[in-house]
């Protein structure tokens, strides 16, 4: 059973500048994100699809 996803805005264009760019919106790269700019650090996220629809949907390692 799929992950249940909620659609997530984003913008058609990439900022001018970005102190940190992660690449990767799954589990870990949301996170990274995340946790930067609560430090005040400007960050691009770059996903090649939807947030966290490819494989941290899919991840069950933490399920034991």
């Amino acid at each position: 059973m799929p992950a249940p996803l909620i659609h997530i805005e984003s913008s058609p264009s990439l900022p001018r500048e970005a102190d940190v760019v992660v690449i990767g919106g799954g589990v870990v790269g949301v996170f990274t994100a995340y946790y930067l700019a609560r430090r005040g650090i400007s960050v691009a996220l770059l996903e090649k699809g939807r947030v966290a629809a490819e494989q941290s949907s899919r991840n069950w390692g933490w399920c034991r």
